[in-house]
């Protein structure tokens, strides 16, 4: 059993495998420690011929996550998991702990790596997983948080961060590279992060362009080294409350130049986020996507809509439009009356149409059509929900100033991710009607409709049979939130990375069930572990 503690200055290890052949690696991880307590620890392992390294973390579960008592763990088990399946002539392994960031703060563990030979049969269901072009259908969500945690600095620390969707389903990744004006990369329109304050990781990008390296360039250089499609990211954020309301970290000069653009209740006073509704905030919006796709030629945009709403509210440009148009005063309506929520619409629509039209004239001077992407909101079922939920998920988006039927029929809208907000164990039957209300509207248009799977924490079983049921309600794809922390579950991943593979879901029952696997121990550093004293305490 191999330790590496933090401030150890533990080496990187080789491990000779002296194997021939096709094997499965199943590595052997023990999370406990002082007390008789289970703790997060990282391992970084790689192949001698892999280019960069994959992370493991530990497969901890929350309450809403839902409870699988067959991946609990008690302080004296070994967490094996399924890592991956290669060739492994000649190879050697390479283990190695996190040297920045928050990760180099835990501490590393590796008990055993365990080597299944692969059989004929075993060959041919690998090859039948690997991805073709019709099973190239998941998108990744990078939403943020990874830089600062990881302590990102050089390439193969970005290669690493998309090192375990290499050859798979996925085609493409939204990575969070702007937060409204701030952005994470040394911008000719945004304000670049900076190295100190509340955003978090503004150090390590600096370090990376004092090193030569741009994060936005190396994010994309990285992915499609990969085989993956590039989306930038901007998650628009607001003025955080203290102690990290600074705007210099949130809002930025954008905000504190223009405290007329915020939203507005209908008393005048002001939100925490810049409104849509002002010419000005949308047109900040569309250069800085400009940079991404003219300067940078990224795949792609992406901009998130599932969090920081509302986009426009009661601002003056909004109440003088729907007097023009109803002839009445909108601050004294009820703020769910569809001839309110419709005009808030028309800004977030106006807003995707000047962004299509740049995105055309970018393109027809590259010769290449550009996509984009949009996450929309929407809640759990109307039965796990009060009263006053909406009926379906297109009010809610409409409530939100989201017009998606507006933005499907001008064909407006790509690749559309619904951000389907589910916790607890399901099997994705429930929320089947609210993904038709979706995909029958985008049916015979250039929409296509990709919905986000959630709890974040799953095992394969579930994975599977909430695909099929969204795949059964007409999705084309499926996504992935927070998959910066999603990757590091090794068993896990090892099963989400094949569900583009939808004509064989059905045959796949019971496929990763044995990813993972409790091994308890029986005896630790000399000591038995199963008598009565045995728990690591003195009294």
């Amino acid at each position: 059993m191999l330790f590496g503690l933090p401030d150890s200055d533990a080496p990187r290890l080789r491990i000779p495998l002296e194997v021939e052949g096709f094997h499965e690696i199943r590595l052997g991880i023990f999370y406990g420690t002082g007390a008789g307590i289970l703790e997060d620890r990282v391992l970084l392992v790689k192949l001698s011929g892999d280019p960069a390294y994959s992370r493991i973390y530990r497969e901890n579960y929350e309450r809403k996550d839902g409870q699988y008592p067959e991946k609990a763990l008690r302080w004296l088990d070994v967490s094996e998991v399924l890592w991956k399946r290669a060739d492994l002539s000649g190879q050697e392994i390479l283990i190695s702990r996190p040297t920045g960031g928050e990760e180099s703060l835990k501490e590393t563990n590796l008990t055993y790596v365990r080597l299944v030979p692969m059989d004929d049969g075993a060959r041919r269901e690998l090859s039948s997983e690997l991805p073709r072009a019709e099973t190239r259908r998941l998108i990744a969500n990078f939403d943020g948080g990874n830089l600062r945690r990881r302590g990102v600095c050089d390439r193969e620390d970005f290669l690493s961060e998309f090192q375990v969707i290499r050859d798979s389903d996925f085609d493409i990744v939204l990575h969070a590279m702007a937060r409204g004006s701030i952005t994470l990369y040394p911008s000719k329109v945004g304000e670049f992060a900076r190295p100190v304050g509340f955003h978090g990781g503004g150090h390590l990008l600096h370090r990376c362009v004092e090193k030569g390296l741009d994060p936005l360039a190396e994010v994309i250089r990285a992915a499609h080294e990969c085989g993956l499609k590039l989306f930038p990211q901007n998650r628009l954020v607001g003025v955080q409350i203290p102690p990290k309301h600074i705007r210099e970290d949130y809002g930025g000069r954008l905000m504190k130049d223009h405290p007329e653009w915020r939203c507005r209740y209908g008393d005048g006073e002001p939100l925490r986020h810049l409104s849509m509704a002002f010419e000005g905030v949308r047109d900040f919006h569309v250069r800085l996507m400009r940079e991404w796709v003219q300067d940078y030629q990224a795949d792609g945009v992406n901009l998130l809509f599932s969090r920081s709403y509302p986009f426009v509210y009661y601002e003056e440009p909004v109440c003088k439009r729907f007097e023009e148009v109803h002839g009445e005063d909108m601050r004294d309506l009820d703020p769910g009356d569809e001839r309110v929520q419709r005009i808030r619409a028309t800004f977030m629509t106006q807003l995707l149409r000047e962004i299509r039209c740049m995105l055309d004239e970018v393109g027809e001077d590259q010769g290449r059509y550009i996509p984009n992407c949009y996450l929309v909101p929407v809640r759990n079922s109307p039965e796990n929900l009060p009263e006053s939920a909406y009926e379906n998920g297109l009010e809610e988006c409409l409530f939100n100033a989201l017009d998606v039927g507006e933005w499907i029929r001008e064909g407006l809208v790509d690749n559309l991710v619904v951000h389907l907000h589910m916790f607890e164990k399901h099997d994705g039957t429930t929320m089947q009607s609210r993904v038709h209300e979706f995909t029958d509207l985008a049916r015979s248009t250039r929409t296509k409709v990709f919905i986000d799977i959630y709890p974040r924490r799953m095992p394969p079983c579930q994975y599977r049979k909430i695909a099929m049921s969204y795949y059964a309600a007409g999705a084309d794809g499926l996504a992935f939130w927070d998959f910066q922390n999603r990757y590091p579950r090794a068993s896990e991943v090892a099963f989400i990375k094949r569900l583009g593979h939808v004509d064989d879901l059905s045959r796949w029952e019971g496929k990763g069930d044995d990813y993972h696997r409790v091994v308890p121990l029986s005896r630790l550093d000399g000591f038995l572990t199963t008598r009565e004293f045995a728990r690591p305490h003195d009294g």
